[in-house]
């Protein structure tokens, strides 16, 4: 593995990899939704592009917020499209869920389950008795998404919660990728809960480093690298957790959220598409007048407005640059006008 900074020194910015991404790293923790797939369609160059990756070393472990599936659903879609995976590779919100269940109730304790297939055996195999009513007495609530979930699922929620159950969500994202667009997510369904009840849950889902823990610590890594599309769940993350976090632009979070990013979300590293972990990562540097360089690409904040060099229509590089340029003015108390900044839309190569 090449040389980066210690996971403890990780800085504000971007990281330069100057050789292979995939071969920087021990680990890969690879979101599905918007990086490997987009409902049931792929995601275009990931299959081709992640194959090649494990080839180069980098072993994968898939995990997803997603709580509706069984793990080896996931990993036969997975195959189907190529990326040749068992059950073991996936990491799903469910089984967290279920092991952080254990933070707060006993083993063998009663648990009101809302939500699909995946979270029900989950939980029941993570030896806890699941029950469908309030009228049980559940000590904790175990909620995940599930296009089955209706009111009286969310009812039965209520009642548990109001009687006293710890309510544990899997996820809070609050919309799912789908073929057709952006559906409701399981937080969103989460918030009508907690609209009757008044109790904000505990999640073991994303933005919470817990899931990639469990994997990190089962796989032994010390250099992982967390692939996500969304900067408020998969990035935050991975900020949150000290791992290096990889943003490919095909899914919800565009070029334009990486340049308005919150410390907390930003990226380490930004790549087009997943054929990124194949190449360099070269991070932007200083240049004279404010200028932030970055290949043959250039940004500066001039009066609270960011000015890019290209006139072609941005680039990669450009998207890198204008992060730097950004990114440091407001981390030195400049106020970014955020309608200087552009859509930034990649064209495809």
């Amino acid at each position: 593995m090449r040389d980066l900074p210690d996971l403890d020194d990780l800085g504000p910015g971007l990281l330069d990899v100057p050789g292979v991404v995939a071969t920087a790293f021990d680990l890969g923790l690879i979101d599905l939704d918007g990086v490997a797939y987009r409902g049931a369609d792929p995601v275009e160059h990931a299959s081709e592009s992640l194959v090649r990756a494990r080839q180069q070393g980098l072993p994968l472990i898939f995990v997803t917020n997603n709580a509706s599936r069984e793990p080896q659903s996931v990993a036969s879609q997975l195959t189907a499209l190529g990326i040749p995976t068992d059950s073991a590779g996936v990491l799903t919100a469910a089984q967290a869920c279920a092991r952080y269940l254990g933070e707060f109730v006993p083993a063998g304790s009663v648990v009101l389950v809302v939500g699909g297939a995946g979270i029900r055996t989950a939980v029941r195999e993570a030896g806890y008795r699941v029950v469908d009513s309030a009228d049980e007495h559940p000590a904790a609530v175990a909620q995940g998404f599930g296009p089955e979930v209706g009111w009286q699922h969310l009812a039965e929620a209520a009642y548990a919660i109001a009687q006293g159950a710890v309510h544990v969500a899997s996820n809070l994202d609050l919309s799912l990728p789908t073929a057709r667009g952006y559906a409701p997510g399981n937080g969103s369904l989460v918030r009508a809960v907690v609209a009757a009840t008044g109790v904000e849950p505990v999640s073991a889902g994303k933005p919470s480093p817990a899931m990639y823990r469990m994997a990190v610590d089962a796989q032994n890594a010390r250099r992982p690298l967390v692939v996500g599309d969304r900067l408020d769940t998969d990035l935050a993350g991975a900020r949150s957790g000290g791992y290096v976090g990889l943003h490919v632009l095909t899914g919800v979070s565009t070029a334009r959220d990486d340049v308005l990013a919150k410390p907390g979300e930003r990226p380490h590293l930004i790549v087009r598409d997943l054929r990124g972990l194949l190449e360099p990562h070269r991070a932007p540097l200083p240049g004279p007048e404010g200028w932030w360089v970055c290949g043959e690409s250039a940004a500066r904040i001039t009066d609270g407005s960011l000015e890019l060099s290209e006139a072609d229509g941005p680039s990669i590089e450009a998207v890198r640059a204008a992060c730097a340029a950004s990114w440091a003015a407001v981390d030195d108390g400049v106020i970014l006008d955020e309608a200087s900044v552009p859509e930034l839309a990649l064209s495809a190569r």
